[in-house]
Order: C-alpha cells, then sequence, then structure tokens
C-alpha cells in the first residue's frame, strides 16, 4: 500500500496505492465539498491533486441512498483518489450528528470512497484530561468495530488517532490502532492547535504519535494546508494533509504567499507567476462579483499550497530539509518556537536521515548541531579509540579533508615524531574530529559562516568533549594558545591529562 523512496529529517518521499491510482507523498489533499464546490473537482485534478477529500455525512444527508447507486467519485466529479471524513468534524462543531458509527461506515463501504475515516469522537483542544480520555476510547472502540466489519475490497481505512494536548492519549490511542492493524493513521484535532498557534504543541502531538508508529504505516493530519505549516507538518513525518483553507481564506480576501497570508487589499503586485495572478492584478481581483472573486483566490491559493508542497519535495531529494524548515520556522514567532522541538527530539530524526548525501550541508546557527546528520558523525567519533598518549586539538581546516592540506603539514613538522601523535581537528558543531575520520561526511562536506562562536551555545560539543577525552586516555593535549572557543573545554579535561600551548 505504501512505498518510500526517499527520506530526510522525518520526511518521506513515497507512493500510496489506491483503487483510483497513486499518490506520491507528501500530498495536499484538498477538501471538495460534496453539493457547493466553488472550484470543479476537475480543475483540481488538472492542478496536480490526485487525492481530494470528502465529507461523508454532508453527502449521506444531500443524496441519501442514491450516494450508493451512484458512488462517491460521480457525486464529486472526481476520478482520482477520494478520501471521506465520516463526519468527525461536525462532531467537533456541534457536538455530535444523527447517524449511528456502524451506519456511516456502511455507508462509506458503500459510495466506494478510496481512503475512508471512521466516525470518531475529536477531542479539540482544551478539554480535561478526564474528558478526552473518554472521547479516545470512545473513537478507540468504534474505529475496531468498523475495521473488524471492513470487507477486502480495496478500501484503505484510517485509524483516527486523538488525545489532544494530552500526549499520554495521543501515544495510547495510535498503539491501540496500530494493534487494531490499521494500514494508515490520521492524527486528529489539530485545527484547533493551529488557530491557537499552538505549533509546538502540534509537532508534540506529531512525535509522540510518529514514535508509536511503524514506518510502513503513513500519517495523515487533519486540517493542516496553509505554505507556513507545510513544512513543519512533512519534517515531523506526516504524508499526507488536508484542508479547506484554500477556499476558507478566499472567503476572507485572504491571499495565500510563500510565508504569510496577506490581505488582497493591501496588495499593490502580484509576485506570484500562476494563472490567476499573471492575467490580473490585486485590484482587478476585488473588483469582481463576490462568488468569481473568491474562485480566482482559492485557485491562486491552491496554487501556492501546491508549490509549496513542490519545494518541500525538492528539499528532501537535495536532502536539504532542514535548512529548509529552519528558515521557514523563522517566519513566524510562534513557528519559531517549534525549533525547540527539533533540538529536544534531534535523536527522533537520526534513523530516517541519510548519513551520507550528495551535497554539503550548511551550518548558519547553534540549532544546527543538532542536525541528524551531525549526530550520526559524532556517534561514531564516539566509537573512536586510540592507544596514543599525545593528542593534538586545532580548528578544522579550510580546504577538507585535513590530511590532504598544507595545515596539516606544518602541524606534522612542528611535532617531532608525528607518528606517535594523534591529531584531531574541531569544529563547535561537528565537534571533535579525529584525523582518520575527516573525511568522513559531513566533517568534509560542510560550509558555515567565518565567525566567532561561543562555547556556551555548544552543548553538545561539551558532550562530544567529555566522551572523546574519557574514552583516550592522552597524557597530553596540545591546543592553540590563541583558540578562545576551546579554553573552558580544556578546564574539564580529565584527571592526569596536562594541557599545552603551541
Amino acid at each position: 500500500m505504501f512505498e518510500i523512496t526517499k527520506s530526510d529529517l522525518a520526511g518521506r518521499i513515497g507512493v500510496l496505492h489506491s483503487n483510483h491510482g497513486k499518490i506520491e507523498t507528501p500530498a495536499y489533499v484538498p477538501v471538495i465539498h460534496p453539493v457547493r464546490q466553488i472550484i470543479p473537482a476537475k480543475k483540481i485534478r488538472e492542478i496536480g491533486f490526485d487525492l481530494v477529500i470528502t465529507n461523508a455525512y454532508i453527502t449521506m444527508k444531500k443524496f441519501g441512498q442514491n450516494a450508493i447507486k451512484r458512488g462517491i467519485h460521480d457525486i464529486i466529479n472526481f476520478d482520482g483518489a477520494v478520501m471521506t471524513d465520516s463526519g468527525g468534524y461536525q462532531v467537533l462543531e456541534y457536538g455530535d450528528v444523527d447517524v449511528a458509527p456502524a451506519d456511516m461506515a456502511e455507508f462509506e463501504k458503500g459510495i466506494m470512497t478510496d481512503f475512508a475515516i471512521p466516525l470518531d469522537k475529536p477531542t479539540g483542544y482544551g478539554l480535561s484530561k478526564k474528558k478526552a480520555k473518554s472521547y479516545v476510547s470512545q473513537t478507540l472502540e468504534v474505529a475496531k468495530e468498523t475495521l473488524d466489519n471492513s470487507s477486502d475490497n480495496g478500501q484503505i481505512w484510517i485509524g483516527p488517532i486523538q488525545g489532544g494536548e494530552h500526549q499520554e492519549l495521543v501515544k495510547n490511542s495510535t498503539k491501540n490502532l496500530v494493534k487494531y492493524g490499521f494500514s494508515m493513521l490520521a492524527l486528529g484535532s489539530p485545527v484547533e492547535f493551529m488557530e491557537s498557534y499552538e505549533y509546538a504543541l502540534l509537532a508534540s502531538m506529531i512525535i509522540t504519535a510518529k514514535k508509536e508508529m511503524p514506518d510502513a504505516i503513513p500519517l495523515h493530519l487533519f486540517g493542516a494546508g496553509h505554505p507556513l505549516t507545510i513544512p513543519l507538518a512533512v519534517a515531523l513525518g506526516c504524508d499526507t494533509f488536508d484542508s479547506a483553507s484554500y477556499v476558507l481564506y478566499a472567503k476572507h480576501d485572504r491571499y495565500m504567499e510563500e510565508d504569510k497570508t496577506s490581505r488582497l487589499a493591501d496588495i499593490r503586485c502580484f509576485s506570484c507567476t500562476c494563472e490567476v495572478c499573471t492575467k490580473f492584478s490585486p485590484k482587478e481581483i476585488l473588483s469582481l462579483e463576490s462568488e468569481e472573486k473568491i474562485s480566482k483566490i482559492a485557485l491562486h491559493n491552491l496554487f501556492a499550497i501546491k508549490a509549496e508542497v513542490d519545494r518541500v519535495k525538492e528539499s528532501i531529494h537535495q536532502g536539504r530539509l532542514w535548512e529548509y524548515v529552519m528558515k521557514k520556522m523563522r517566519a513566524h514567532p510562534k513557528l519559531f518556537e517549534t525549533i525547540d522541538i527539533f533540538t529536544k527530539n534531534s535523536n527522533y530524526f537520526v534513523s530516517t536521515t541519510p548519513k551520507f548525501k550528495e551535497r554539503s550541508i550548511f551550518l548558519f546557527s547553534k540549532e544546527d548541531q543538532y542536525r541528524p546528520e551531525i549526530l550520526a558523525f559524532k556517534n561514531t567519533v564516539q566509537k573512536f579509540k586510540t592507544r596514543k598518549k599525545i593528542a593534538v586539538l586545532t580548528k578544522n581546516t579550510t580546504i577538507r579533508p585535513a590530511y590532504l592540506t598544507n595545515e596539516y603539514s606544518i602541524l606534522r613538522e612542528k611535532f617531532k615524531d608525528s607518528e606517535s601523535i594523534q591529531f584531531c581537528f574541531y569544529n563547535p558543531f561537528l565537534g571533535i574530529i579525529p584525523l582518520e575520520l575527516s573525511d568522513m561526511y559531513p566533517a568534509s562536506h560542510y560550509e558555515m559562516p567565518r565567525k566567532e562562536f561561543v562555547p556556551e551555545d555548544f552543548p553538545t560539543f561539551e558532550k562530544n568533549w567529555n566522551i572523546f577525552f574519557l574514552k583516550n586516555n592522552f597524557n597530553i593535549l596540545y591546543i592553540s594558545k590563541n583558540d578562545d572557543f576551546l579554553k573552558p573545554f580544556v578546564k574539564i579535561l580529565p584527571k592526569g591529562t596536562k594541557r599545552k600551548f603551541f
């Protein structure tokens, strides 16, 4: 059902197989209204969206049993894959719906949706733990019953993860859905988190769920549809994500851009080159009749979302998702808070990030010491052990690897009996780099600014330093007398190791 072809951080390029074709992930899933759709589904397909989501509850209320005769693809006029929400959003908004979960499941089977979601009880944001726990229990009960009674007709049932901000409940919900045998999961209730700008909480929810999921199970995220949040969601491990944002924003004259949303009245010139922005000026769109105006803005918003998904995909292909996400997180102060989630959970990304890449990595600021490629390199250095008793440590060479440089040749000339000396280099981000590992990725495959860094900003360097010198029993460590960065670390050398300057 799901093939992974490439990964970076926890983001994956993959292929979802359905009864109506393949869907490349990460994929934005536009919300289609089964009755009042502003942009025709055929146009959405033409833009490049192979999977859409529509509401099975509204479909049932509008078309009844006739929907089963026609099928959901005919109703919304879409020949690609279709996902259906069973009414969970209506439950979240209004408290309940007048249909039993079992009846809704039968209806979703009958209309032959490709990806079906059981009628869950969303926890939303702000519920007490006790109440949220009861909602999780109810959702799990319905989900299990639905899956147990499903038929093998190629439909993919998606297990809805609930729990809200209560991480323990999210963990329990995910574990049980995996145990039940769902081949795809979806994280519920993030809309209220994003509306409250609680991006850090959302990031923690995603990581909590992903840690309980096998790699082979894709994760859908409800309600994520802005160019700012898409890179965050993908980097944390979401494979698909839906939203009606393209239309909802348009109804309020809100125009999506790469790093923000603008009121159309505040824009003088379009920088976008989509089919809307190249034909109309902001003033011309504002002068249109209401429905046509909404249609034009919504169409642009779809192009903006599609462009963002493509940028994220390309970042994964190029191995630059970390750089891209760090840049996007600086577009809004609340998003910036999620950087701490990346640094505190840095080990979460190590196994899914390639240890070796075709391109050098870029190192800008202290957050980059937590890059998974760097952590993987440090893990290798921690295993390094030598019998040599004298070490020489200096800044990493400008040209790399170090053993091919004039700087290393000069060091060898400076120290007699160089064969018995362990030469090491360092970088504030990478830590200590033994000569023998100086050509290993990324020790010789990075670019960084030529500036002085503050030792206190690099706790990972101190950890790396302590492990390296405890494991290797050097009698003497030589460092440059002009090296200010190393001075605080030299003070914490193990007993028995003398420091000397050159």
